[in-house]
């Protein structure tokens, strides 16, 4: 399938230097004409960083589990609550309850 905005974050990209387009298939089907990242998000971002986030900032909006697995990625890297910045996609199932992750420690 087609990727989401592709055509505006590639010109981003083209146009800035420091903003990566870096997309990520995590379910890559065989047959499928694919030669960029594959896995989930975190793992395409803590290849691209080498693991280190320190100095950067985070921007982060998708699903609930990716959020969490993404602010754990980020964290391990030395990224931290004051740089990331999320908004998780919620469904009326989730409820509403605590949108701030349980990652982050309250002061």
């Amino acid at each position: 399938g087609d990727l989401y905005y592709q055509d505006y974050f590639t010109a981003l990209a083209e146009k800035y230097d420091n903003f990566a387009y870096i997309p990520a298939l995590s379910d890559k089907k065989a047959g499928d004409d694919w030669n960029g990242e594959t896995g989930f998000v975190h793992e395409a971002a803590e290849r691209f960083f080498d693991g280190s986030f320190a100095g950067h900032q985070a921007y982060l909006c998708g699903p609930p589990p990716m959020i969490e697995a993404s602010i754990r990625a980020l964290m391990k890297g030395r990224l931290f609550e004051n740089d990331i910045y999320c908004e998780k996609f919620l469904s009326k199932a989730d409820g509403t309850g605590d949108k701030r992750s349980p990652l982050f420690k309250r002061i």
